[in-house]
């Protein structure tokens, strides 16, 4: 990874390594991070879904930034939620994260009851925004991967940057619809540029030109990845030594389906551990749990058959 001032080429929706306390195990996240940058990873998301974000602390948040900063990461690869149902804890750790160094920052809305209004969401993020306006920060207001009541639509979005012009840097996209990443773009890409977290919905926004896309199958089949995402014909043959060997949609789609009605995270981090053959990438934080021994070994004898495919790694 190089340092960026903007979100380019393919990020990795980072997965964590958990102590038997279910704290991060620092040391095991490092190798991982140096070797998804080795492999063509542009940059990092702290804390997204695949991290498990909701369910660690502002603290832990930044004891994990200053680790990497010290074992030199740049904090100008860190795309870093910043995101909590309240406003103290969010401004808190933008203003902490930013005085070590980080520049770009995830928004989501408030974890909250059907109480919750338009106005509501209009008013939380301008109060982050007032409390945060000294601070030279890129932020990117994302929604939530499941839809909802409380989430963002068009109405909350086209206020809050009509009221903060160049307050906002891009819109994050977390839903796995096709059609909703499509309306955003089609809406608002000419104020904003629109990113998607879903790695199917990554090769039909590349095939559009926006190269850039944040993945959480990228902590596993990060060449893959990066291909599908980089390339100018995200379709294109894979050719070694004049020899067609695969063709990147079919084996994205291919590798999709392998986690087909099996919960994303537990399913993709029992995957790494079996890569790095080390049982701490299997444990989440509940109220997740690890994948039961009937769906490892229908995963383990799915992905054995698609492991015949090296160059995804």
């Amino acid at each position: 990874m190089t340092d960026v001032v903007k979100l380019q080429g393919l990020w990795a929706d980072l997965m964590m390594p958990l102590n038997e306390d279910l704290s991060i195990n620092h040391a095991k996240l490092e190798t991982h991070v140096k070797t998804l940058a080795a492999k063509g990873v542009s940059g990092l998301m702290l804390f997204g879904r695949c991290g498990e974000g909701q369910s660690f602390s502002p603290l832990e948040r930044l004891e994990l930034v200053k680790f990497l900063i010290g074992e030199e990461i740049s904090a100008q690869d860190m795309l870093l939620n910043a995101s909590f149902s309240n406003i103290p804890d969010t401004v808190h750790l933008l203003r902490q994260a930013h005085s070590l160094g980080v520049q770009a920052f995830i928004l989501m809305p408030p974890v909250s009851g059907f109480d919750c209004t338009d106005q509501g969401l209009i008013d939380f993020f301008s109060h982050i925004l007032a409390q945060v306006a000294t601070l030279n920060v890129r932020l990117y207001l994302s929604s939530h991967a499941g839809p909802g009541m409380t989430d963002l639509n068009a109405r909350v979005i086209n206020e809050l940057i009509t009221k903060h012009p160049n307050k906002f840097h891009g819109l994050i996209d977390q839903s796995p619809n096709a059609s909703h990443t499509l309306d955003w773009i089609r809406s608002f890409s000419a104020v904003l540029p629109v990113y998607t977290t879903n790695d199917m919905n990554a090769q039909v926004v590349s095939g559009m030109g926006i190269h850039t896309s944040i993945s959480s199958y990228a902590n596993l089949i990060t060449k893959l990845m990066v291909r599908v995402v980089t390339a100018s014909d995200a379709n294109k043959k894979l050719s070694v030594a004049g020899t067609k060997i695969g063709d990147d949609s079919l084996l994205l789609n291919e590798f999709d389906q392998l986690l087909a009605h099996m919960p994303l995270v537990p399913s993709l981090k029992y995957l790494v551990s079996n890569m790095y053959h080390d049982n701490d990438w299997m444990r989440v934080r509940p109220p997740m749990s690890p994948l039961n021994q009937e769906s490892q070994e229908k995963l383990a004898k799915a992905f054995k058959k698609f492991n015949l495919h090296p160059h995804v790694y």
